[in-house]
């Protein structure tokens, strides 16, 4: 659909700012190109819609040399929607709508036909300015002007669609209702989008594929995985870069890292904490956000917190919705839910065990909470199935380091590790199998590292931190089974 071969091109022939690009944009696909500013974003896009002439190289259209168009082809051909939003007559919505279909109009009195009419309430309909159709364009808000100037594009019927940074005046939410709407139209009409975006996130999110432009240059094409490429991205925009998957959609996302964030200390590690507990309610706070893997009933997954809550329930507690329950009595308590990781046990947590260690200069701290009244024997799930009861070996384990995001699975790897070798020290037995217990039908943990000194992605049982986890959470879960059998033996 699009192709250009070699091209060199800019203001001044004697310096050029495309330096010679290749690239083929094919039909019915959503193309970014993406850049810092100076990169020549904007040159290459106005080469693109004819604005520019081509100095060396080839630019075609459908195998055509864009030059080879009338100005009623191209218009009939493409639209081009930009970040500029006057214009110069005082329109109202629906004239500047009607413009669109002009190229399609026929005769020496160009007029709009039924099917015009049609057309521009169609694309009113759908980009939201039907309400304003006949209010000034001049009296509308930034963002509004941009909608009214897509339904005016969209009305031309293009074959491609040429956006430069179309969403610029754009909230959020219309943001994403007009590029939602573009990709319909993608689809359902193979409309060919080529669109030049500064927001990585967007591009990772919508482009079928895209291009990084530096210097004039393509640094690289290719699909939304080329974000992935940090140090890629460092180098071009001079930003400290960390990509991570989109929770949802299979595509990279970008965080931008200021950096001084990287220079920030704290006050000692032990200061940093502190603790309330009774009967109801173990909590520890973090005086700072900690980054946190857990399999908590709120706070799931790789996140930051800085709330660390373990609530007592009854043995006949009725879990239908753990959730709900643990969001209310956060709230009870005044404590930040999006803040917290939020586990249950029925153990009394005045049987909670704490322990603080510093091994090689590195502090560690853990605060368990253990019973084995519903153990269970993991390899033998499929001989007798264990009814979920409230959990009872719920670990909170923090360390002052730094650790990847491999690096805290690795951290849980070793805490597990740990915990299943008490069970298995204390003869912990799964009462339906009659084997040793490899924990209980609902265990929690959470592992929470303060994210300062130098970072590893390494906390598996061969290294300094993976040995403390294994000790620390050893020593924490075999004190709190020995408290559980302690008190059940007085009960019985």
């Amino acid at each position: 659909m699009i192709e250009l071969k070699h091209l060199v091109g800019g203001y001044t022939p004697e310096k050029p700012i495309i330096s010679g690009v290749d690239l083929t944009i094919k039909k019915g696909e959503f193309f970014a190109l993406l850049g810092p500013n100076g990169s020549g974003k904007t040159t290459l896009f106005k080469l693109v819609t004819g604005q520019l002439p081509v100095v060396e190289g080839k630019l075609l259209l459908s195998g055509r040399p864009l030059s080879s168009f009338t100005k009623l082809e191209k218009a009939k051909k493409m639209a081009v929607l930009t970040q500029e939003i006057q214009v110069s007559f005082d329109y109202t919505v629906k004239e500047i709508i009607s413009l669109g279909r002009y190229p399609h109009q026929k005769g020496l009195l160009k007029s709009l036909t039924q099917v015009d009419k049609e057309i521009m309430q169609q694309v009113m309909d759908i980009t939201g300015v039907t309400l304003y159709k006949n209010k000034q364009f001049r009296k509308l808000s930034g963002g509004e002007k941009q909608r009214v100037l897509l339904a005016k594009s969209l009305a031309q019927e293009p074959e491609i669609l040429l956006l430069d940074e179309p969403t610029n005046h754009l909230d959020i939410k219309h943001t994403f209702h007009m590029l939602d709407l573009i990709k319909e139209w993608q689809h359902t009409k193979g409309l060919t989008v080529f669109a030049i975006l500064h927001d990585l996130n967007v591009a990772s999110l919508y482009a079928d594929r895209l291009a990084l432009l530096h210097n004039g240059r393509f640094l690289e094409v290719g699909d939304a995985d080329t974000l992935r490429k940090e140090e890629q991205l460092e180098r071009v925009y001079d930003v400290l870069i960390k990509a991570g998957p989109h929770p949802i959609v299979p595509k990279p996302q970008i965080l931008m890292t200021p950096r001084q964030e990287t220079k920030k200390r704290v006050h000692g590690f032990r200061e940093n904490f502190l603790m309330e507990a009774d009967e109801r309610c173990v909590h520890v706070r973090s005086i700072k956000p900690l980054r946190t893997i857990s399999n908590g009933v709120i706070g799931e997954g790789v996140q930051w917190h800085k709330h660390f809550c373990n609530f007592h329930v009854n043995k006949n507690y009725n879990c239908d919705d753990p959730l709900k329950d643990i969001r209310e009595w956060l709230c009870q308590r005044g404590i930040p839910t999006e803040q917290s990781v939020g586990m249950m046990t029925a153990v009394k947590l005045s049987d909670v065990v704490i322990s603080k260690k510093e091994i090689e200069g590195m502090e560690f701290m853990a605060v368990v909470t253990a019973g084995v009244g519903n153990a269970v024997d993991i390899t033998k799930t499929e001989l007798c199935q264990t009814p979920v009861t409230i959990g009872t070996i719920n670990i909170m384990l923090f360390i002052d380091a730094h650790l990847t995001d491999g690096g805290l699975v690795n951290g849980m790897m070793s805490a597990t590790e740990a915990k299943v070798k008490a069970l298995h020290d204390l003869r912990v037995q799964d009462s339906r199998s009659g084997t040793i217990a490899t924990g209980t039908s609902t265990d929690a943990m959470v592992l929470a590292v303060t994210q300062q000194g130098e970072m590893t992605p390494y906390a598996g049982s061969g290294t300094l931190i993976g040995k403390g986890i294994g000790h620390l959470v050893y020593e924490g879960v075999t004190k709190a089974i020995q408290k559980y059998r302690k008190r059940m033996g007085q009960q019985v």
